[in-house]
């Protein structure tokens, strides 16, 4: 992931990307610089993005 961070698709929130690196999870990240955050790891099941009230 280091040598290829934008790999996959753009995230649904604005500056995010994501990976599925099996079906039923959704690996979150950003890339700033050289630095690749993980921001989160979602199960398909739920709704992503969350919703806020």
């Amino acid at each position: 992931m280091a040598e290829y961070p934008k790999f996959d698709r753009p995230g649904k929130i604005p500056g995010t990307h994501e990976l599925i690196p099996h079906a039923r999870y959704r690996l979150v990240y950003e890339v700033e610089r050289e630095t690749v955050w993980l921001l989160a790891l979602v199960d398909t099941a739920r709704q992503w993005p969350p919703v806020r009230e």
